[in-house]
């Protein structure tokens, strides 16, 4: 069983996020779990919910600039063989500590839960921290249980609320829509700069990016248009010891009007 979901991020502000809370509100976020119903096709769909108060955010999994991901514990579970989170596709969200990648308002984080023996029920207990931010950013947590039963009636209700946010999940592409132009990288500080193209025919409305486990891939800066291709710059800094990024594969989320994209670059030297 993956009882324990790590992202790889470092926490920038994780110590200014234990800040003077104190001097403000800090709300209650309201925390559920919520099921489609019983199993299909060997999976149970689920879906963390959070109610987010108005003026406040939290993060998508690679948070940006500043700020902590949802980072999930599902160890005190039972009867459980797998278990993911998928991510809708977030916003870009500019302030006075930088650029980060968030979630506003009702959100539904899409879980599947595979059990260890179909036949019999799951305890799906789940744990997530995460960062809540408006004026100040705190650390928040959630502890949530449900019991998933394999000759549960649907729930429409649920099943199409987890929808909602199912097809605001990227879904994988391979095409050209992505290019690496040009790679650079400074063995002396572990860090770089990757220069990408993305086609747009109108439709794009922006562009985020993820890194591999103990690399950090910053949020895309939109450097123009040329050719019916928006450009963006990536700032990229790995491991202490890292003295190449060739071979490093970024997965590029494309937001655009319709739904969003998923696509993985592998960077190459060549692109130097």
């Amino acid at each position: 069983m993956s009882a324990l979901l790590r992202t790889a991020f470092l926490l920038p502000l994780l110590g200014a996020l234990s800040g003077p809370a104190s001097a403000f509100d800090v709300p209650v976020v309201d925390a559920r779990l919520v099921v489609a119903g019983g199993i299909e096709n060997g999976v149970y769909r689920a879906a963390l919910e959070l109610d987010l108060p108005e003026g406040w955010h939290t993060y998508w999994r690679n948070p940006g600039d500043a700020g902590i991901p949802p980072i999930f514990d599902v160890a005190g579970s039972a009867n459980l063989k797998d278990f993911g989170v998928a991510y809708p596709v977030p916003k870009r969200h500019t302030d006075g500590t930088g650029t980060s990648m968030i979630y506003e308002g009702r959100l539904l984080l899409p879980i599947r839960a595979v059990p260890e023996r179909p036949n019999k029920p799951v305890t799906l207990t789940v744990h997530v921290l995460y960062g809540l931010c408006a004026e100040i950013c705190v650390p928040a947590e959630a502890d949530v249980t449900v019991s998933l039963d394999p000759d549960a009636p649907a729930d429409p209700e649920a099943s199409a609320d987890i929808a909602a946010f199912e097809a605001r999940v990227p879904v994988r592409a391979d095409d050209e829509r992505v290019a690496v132009d040009r790679l650079s990288f400074d063995p002396a500080t572990a860090k770089g700069h990757v220069e990408v193209s993305v086609a747009d025919d109108g439709g794009l409305v922006d562009l985020f990016v993820t890194g591999p486990s103990k690399w950090y891939a910053a949020p895309p800066e939109p450097a123009g248009t040329e050719g019916g291709r928006r450009r963006f710059t990536v700032a990229l800094e790995g491991p202490s010891k890292a003295t190449d990024a060739s071979g490093v594969q970024l997965t590029f989320v494309l937001a655009e009007k319709d739904r969003g994209y998923e696509i993985v670059r592998r960077l190459d030297a060549a692109a130097e």
